[in-house]
């Protein structure tokens, strides 16, 4: 594929996955017979089998989860979208391989977080979501790196920041001293605001990669300039 085809291509998948991801966990959650809290309910709740009621470090939370199915097979399909936006927008990053690589370990771990529920196992559920999570963050610093000078990667910076944040967060909350659910969402879901942010400002950009124009280094040579 040309890289405008696999620009314009990477730019639609990624276009259409934040959207799609965040309006699965609303219908997901529409379904549910009990109130289920953003601040306290996890993500992977959505995607629990059986109902239960917990223990939990903010409290006691119901869940009952009857349309599980949607978002644990929801997820699958659409790590694999994001990991296959990723390949097809490699170009924007100075580090494509290492940018491919960060997104090929948040599909496989997101992939495997939704296969193993955290009813079925909290032990193997969690042990999973944690390379998720440090892959999520990562890609956000190296495309903070790799994207300096375009809105990108400022966006990319800021998100980052967030994550991490939402991070240290999670890891008060999980010791009960703050909203899990909303710390969860902060260390892992702005990435979505990013990769919608991505496919927003490299609109109509793709003629700059067919004939890009030398942009001066620090060693004194020179680069092809990023499209956005």
């Amino acid at each position: 594929m040309r890289p405008e085809g696999s620009l314009l291509a990477g730019r639609a998948i990624w276009l259409v996955v934040p959207p799609a991801y965040f309006g699965l966990q609303l219908a997901v959650v529409a379904a549910w017979p009990v109130p289920y809290e953003f601040l306290h309910h996890t993500v992977s709740d959505l995607g629990w089998t059986t109902c239960t009621t917990e223990q939990r470090p903010g409290g006691v939370l119901r869940s009952c989860s009857p349309r599980h199915a949607w978002f644990n097979s929801g997820g699958i399909v659409l790590y694999l979208l994001l990991a296959l936006g990723a390949v097809l927008l490699r170009g924007l990053s100075t580090r494509p391989r290492w940018f491919v690589a960060l997104w090929a370990v948040i599909a496989v771990f997101g992939i495997a977080t939704s296969l193993v529920p955290g009813d079925v196992s909290i032990e193997l559920h969690s042990l999973l979501a944690v390379p998720l999570f440090l892959a999520t963050l990562a890609v956000l610093v190296l495309s903070a790196a790799t994207m300096r000078g375009t809105f990108a990667g400022r966006a990319a910076a800021v998100t980052a920041v967030i994550s991490v944040i939402g991070l240290a967060g999670l890891v008060l909350a999980l010791g009960g001293r703050g909203p899990v659910g909303l710390m969860e969402r902060l260390a892992a879901e702005t990435v979505y605001l990013w990769v919608f942010t991505v496919a927003v400002v490299s609109r109509g950009r793709s003629s700059a990669r067919s004939a890009p124009h030398p942009v001066e280094g620090r060693s004194g040579g020179s680069r092809a300039g990023l499209p956005w």
